[in-house]
């Protein structure tokens, strides 16, 4: 016996229709909190804030900013980065210039302190020049002697020395003629005697030697 086909009714059709339209989702006429749709993101055009359909809209940007948009649409401004960063530089540079210069000048005034210094013993050892020209006694002179030999020892420890004057070639830049004489049998030009002793301290003279220039008589 054959049995015949019993139409569906009118509900039953609409809940066949529901079924198979179950897998469309419409976004925009939705109207749930939580939309959890599961279609193609590149099609999903839902808007709710809610939505945990992992559409790119909702993406965190991944430039390290708080703005929830796309990455390509951040609007992240680094001017202000690399303004404070180029800020530093230049202080940085400043400082280290400024640092320098600082230490050069510590180093000119600690000099010129020694120079002053070393300029208040410069009569004293005139002294034993004028003294030994005086004495008569060989003990005593050698004991003159002695004594200066000590002083200028420890002075040119500290960076002081005398200048060679007596027999050698006028040099300007040591040397300060005060007197010329005119001896044939003497070359040109040299430094006949040393009136007054000169020293250098660390190559800088700090007083120059006063001296007798030779120069020959023109036949």
């Amino acid at each position: 016996m054959k049995h015949r086909i019993r139409p569906l009714k009118d509900e039953e059709k609409d809940l066949e229709n529901s079924k198979q339209t179950s897998n469309e989702c419409d976004c925009e006429s939705c109207e749930c909190e939580d939309c959890s749709c599961e279609h193609d993101e590149d099609t999903c055009e839902c808007k709710k804030e809610n939505c945990d359909c992992g559409h790119e809209d909702h993406k965190t940007c991944e430039c390290g900013c708080e703005h929830e948009h796309k990455h390509e649409h951040c609007k992240h401004d680094n001017s202000k980065e690399e303004e404070y960063l180029n800020m530093a530089r230049v202080i940085q540079a400043d400082f280290d210039n400024f640092r320098k210069k600082s230490y050069e000048q510590i180093l000119l005034a600690r000099q010129e302190g020694e120079i002053e210094a070393i300029e208040a013993f410069l009569p004293a050892l005139d002294s034993f020049n004028e003294a030994k020209k005086m004495i008569t006694d060989e003990k005593v002179l050698q004991g003159v002697e002695m004594i200066e030999k000590k002083i200028l020892e420890a002075l040119k420890m500290l960076g002081v020395e005398k200048i060679e004057a007596e027999g050698k070639p006028f040099n300007h830049n040591l040397h300060n003629a005060i007197l010329v004489t005119h001896d044939n049998s003497l070359d040109d030009d040299v430094v006949q005697a040393e009136y007054q002793a000169g020293y250098k301290f660390k190559d800088k003279v700090i007083r120059y030697s006063q001296v007798i220039v030779n120069k020959k008589e023109e036949k």
